[in-house]
């Protein structure tokens, strides 16, 4: 019996490969990704054996197998003969490989996560008795800002914020059509949110997605002070006077987003895919919080690593200072979710993992921590 696994060397990857090699002591693994097959295995241990849970048993990683691959390509850059053997005791397919942008050129992110999916879905064909997993994202509900997002719901009436977004929307359609092709095949959508984890990842290994957020704000306020070290002047004096350099921001005052801890994200995903086994069909389920982090946290764990700074969140920003104008102007990706506080129902994720606990609440604390603010603020 073996799994097939993409995206093992990206932040959720990783973590996914280590959950699986703790929880399925049985399977053996091959992994997909770019570059040679000893270029994969350096970057994929050098991030599982980083991490320190679950705890793995001697020699684990000794049933893992590398192959270069694009799935890109139509075949996957395969040759028939690695084709033959992947498929042959193929048990589930785990596809994770995406490519995550937020601005810039289309094209690539529709060629990696629309047409590779398809490419994914081909080579599982060969495999007709393979659970096929497919990992998704809870930012498939684009600009549906409210309400309660249903783990069947799949429109784009509302449009989308991002590219991303819209081209894993086409991707869950397309996996969507091919499951409903061949209804006896099990077939499972995984939509996490947001994940976040609050320990420090060393430089050169897979860094979360809050980072985007964290180097775009930093940036940002930088570049609105027009030099590196003019913003830091101008906060610290400030923070000498007891006064606060105050930044409104357009968006809802009550805005939320989901965001995960990884660590549990991949617990659940595991559990929900065993707790499937050898029942036919199509599900959906959200991986995501309970509770909505309000950006107000957000903001505070922000605030911390510039003391004197102050952020708003107002439905309108009259009259912007000089700064508020640079960060409405190169930073309008960001605020789009700004004016989010839509929630996730878990009903199928809830009956598939069965007593699973729910997650902690992620608080300031554990923020200042994931962006690695803890203790650290910008010299006075």
């Amino acid at each position: 019996m073996s799994v097939l696994l993409t995206g093992a060397t990206g932040f959720l990857g990783c973590r996914l490969l280590r959950e699986l090699l703790a929880d399925w002591p049985e399977e053996t693994f091959t992994v997909l990704g770019r570059g040679t097959a000893q270029q994969l295995r350096e970057r994929t241990e050098s991030a599982v054996t980083w991490l320190d849970s679950p705890p793995l048993a001697p020699g684990a990683l000794e049933r893992v197998r590398y192959l270069g691959a694009d799935i890109t390509d139509p075949g996957l850059g395969l040759s028939p003969e690695d084709r033959a053997r992947i498929v042959d005791g193929l048990t589930t397919v785990w596809h994770g490989a995406a490519r995550l942008a937020l601005e810039g050129d289309p094209a690539p992110l529709y060629k990696a996560n629309v047409v590779g999916t398809g490419h994914v879905l081909r080579l599982a064909e060969e495999a007709p008795g393979a659970h096929m997993v497919h990992i998704s994202t809870a930012f498939v509900a684009g600009r549906r800002r409210q309400g309660c997002i249903g783990e069947e719901d799949l429109s784009e009436s509302d449009g989308f914020e991002t590219v991303y977004e819209e081209t894993k929307h086409t991707a869950e359609r397309l996996v969507r059509a091919w499951a409903l092709s061949a209804p006896r095949r099990t077939t499972t959508v995984l939509r996490p949110s947001l994940l976040v984890t609050d320990r420090r990842v060393p430089e050169g290994l897979p860094g979360q997605p809050l980072d985007i957020l964290s180097r775009t704000l930093d940036g940002l306020l930088r570049n609105a002070a027009g030099h590196v070290k003019a913003v830091d002047r101008l906060l610290a004096r400030a923070h000498r006077r007891g006064d606060e350099m105050r930044l409104r921001l357009t968006g809802d005052p009550e805005a939320s987003l989901n965001l995960l801890q990884a660590d549990y994200a991949v617990r659940a995903m595991v559990r929900a895919v065993r707790s499937r086994a050898g029942e036919p069909g199509l599900r959906t389920m959200h991986v995501t919080h309970p509770v909505n982090t309000e950006l107000g946290v957000a903001f505070a764990a922000f605030e911390s690593r510039y003391p004197g700074l102050a952020l708003s969140l107002e439905m309108s920003v009259p009259d912007p200072t000089r700064y508020e104008a640079s960060i409405h102007q190169y930073g309008p990706w960001m605020l789009k979710y700004a004016m989010h506080r839509r929630t996730y129902d878990r009903t199928h994720l809830l009956r598939a993992v069965g007593d699973l606990p729910d997650p902690e609440p992620i608080d300031q604390a554990y923020l200042l921590r994931a962006l690695g603010y803890a203790g650290e603020s910008l010299p006075a």
